[in-house]
């Protein structure tokens, strides 16, 4: 399932970089302070080539992510694009079935949605990212004490249950927007902005963030 997520997304990446123009390659993107949307691209291919060479010394690291957008720095997009399409295949079949952990296919569904935010465009579809909600949503248990439990859902009635504690609160929230803020792309501010029972504690709203909590505000895109 992931090597035809991970191809999918990668196909409908390149058709998007292809569109742009050198201003637009030159957005800053948000999520990635310090990048442009090229400099994301660059990352997205640089990965995929490392997986190829099996050079992940530093991975997943900002000295690995940051030596991708180094090394491709002056390079046009058909270049980019056309390494990762001879690269691509290595990364397809290293994914797993399933979604367990960090992986390429994850980091380019999050990168996905980062171009867009960046560039004003629409939301990703859900059912390029559902796969991974499922997953992450359970993300905030492992971070809660005995003595709390956490109950997550989404506008279509999805729910996770974290925890174990007789405390209980519960958040609703849209789905991409649970996923974002999973995957550290929404603020403490815009996380409790979220649908709480009850005003949330600094260690409920810092429990959701694989790469940790942020302090600065994400563009939230339209549906």
């Amino acid at each position: 399932m992931l090597d035809a997520i991970y191809r999918a997304a990668r196909g409908r990446i390149g058709v998007l970089a292809a569109e742009l123009g050198d201003h637009q390659l030159r957005t800053p993107v948000p999520a990635t302070p310090g990048w442009t949307v090229h400099d994301v691209l660059a990352h997205l291919v640089g990965g995929a080539a490392d997986a190829l060479a099996g050079r992940l010394d530093g991975a997943p690291g900002d000295s690995w992510t940051a030596r991708h957008v180094a090394e491709r720095h002056d390079r046009a997009v058909d270049e980019l694009l056309a390494e990762w399409e001879r690269a691509a295949p290595a990364v397809e079949s290293g994914l797993p079935e399933q979604f367990t952990g960090p992986n390429l296919a994850a980091d380019v569904i999050c990168h996905e949605a980062d171009l867009h935010e960046a560039l004003g465009l629409p939301r990703t579809d859900r059912e390029h990212w559902q796969p991974f909600l499922d997953v992450l949503g359970n993300l905030p248990g492992r971070r809660l004490r005995d003595t709390a439990t956490l109950v997550i859902s989404d506008e279509l009635g999805q729910q996770w249950r974290c925890g174990s504690g007789d405390s209980v609160t519960m958040v609703r929230a849209d789905g991409y927007e649970l996923l974002r803020g999973l995957f550290s792309r929404r603020s403490r501010r815009q996380i409790a902005g979220w649908d709480w029972s009850s005003e949330p504690s600094a260690q409920l709203v810092d429990g959701f963030g694989v790469f940790g909590h942020r302090d600065d505000d994400q563009p939230i895109p339209r549906t």
